[in-house]
């Protein structure tokens, strides 16, 4: 699968501190194809949309680290987003998939294959990573886990199942709703005794994930907030500025409300 045009290589499109491409919503073909709302779909540079678009970059990044195409393996994969984006991401900034992406494994606690089959995954596992920990490889050169930990009653000890499983020097990318770490012994039980359709049951913060992290054996490469407001469906959300000021909002502040995300690597 190659980019058209495709004409840079990974360590030449990803400089260490470069974001190289707009968010733009015709990405998403005219329907939900990244959950989108219709008010979202119709601004130029979707808040919503930087959640793939950090973890887009930070594969480039480490890439153009290995100088070959990436073994990866996706925790969490739900409609295939994280790779549709990828997809996305390739053709704009002219690399070719096959220059970034050598192999991609999919894990979810259950496969919606309807969605999936349209993408190139090279392996789907059905599994609860929590308990079938043993299920996932144990050789890739990237975990990504999107919008997972919020989800489960004891992420703490999830990350020390998962970074058991991870080889030397792998890279773990992980992002999440961020709260403020003293609120979290008030927030948590809330979010417990009241979920809602979202399905949130734990309170992290970026001091959370990177203790426990830490404690497991990783070392934290970045952390960053991925926008100062989401502005959802706002005016400001077609101008382009306004994403450049949330994304160096959020290198600036990287514990910030909202959303953050983490690379982390294993000693």
């Amino acid at each position: 699968m190659i980019a058209p045009h495709a004409t840079a290589r990974p360590r030449d499109a990803f400089a260490p501190d470069a974001w190289h491409h707009d968010i733009n919503s015709a990405i998403v073909d005219g329907d939900r194809g990244f959950r989108l709302t219709k008010r979202q779909r119709s601004r130029r540079y979707p808040t919503r949309l930087l959640r793939y678009f950090i973890p887009f970059h930070w594969l480039g990044r480490e890439a153009a680290r290995r100088q070959r195409p990436l073994k990866v393996c996706e925790i969490g994969i739900a409609h295939g987003l994280m790779l549709r984006y990828v997809m996305h991401g390739c053709e704009q900034v002219g690399v070719a998939y096959d220059d970034l992406i050598g192999h991609w494994t999919g894990v979810d606690i259950k496969l919606l294959h309807e969605d999936l089959s349209k993408l190139p995954y090279d392996e789907l596992v059905e599994a609860n990573f929590e308990t079938d920990a043993a299920k996932l490889p144990a050789d890739a050169d990237v975990y990504v886990l999107l919008h997972v930990l919020e989800h489960l009653y004891e992420p703490e000890k999830a990350i020390e199942q998962l970074v058991s499983r991870l080889p030397s020097g792998a890279l773990l990318l992980v992002g999440f709703p961020a709260h403020l770490h003293a609120t979290i012994p008030l927030r948590e039980p809330h979010l417990r005794a009241h979920t809602n359709a979202n399905g949130h049951v734990s309170a992290l913060s970026a001091k959370r994930f990177n203790d426990a992290a830490r404690a497991n054996g990783c070392d934290i490469e970045e952390t960053r907030s991925a926008f100062f407001l989401r502005a959802s469906g706002m005016f400001l959300e077609d101008q382009r500025w306004w994403q450049q000021f949330n994304l160096a909002w959020g290198r600036l502040v990287p514990g910030w409300l909202g959303e953050v995300y983490i690379a982390a690597r294993k000693r």
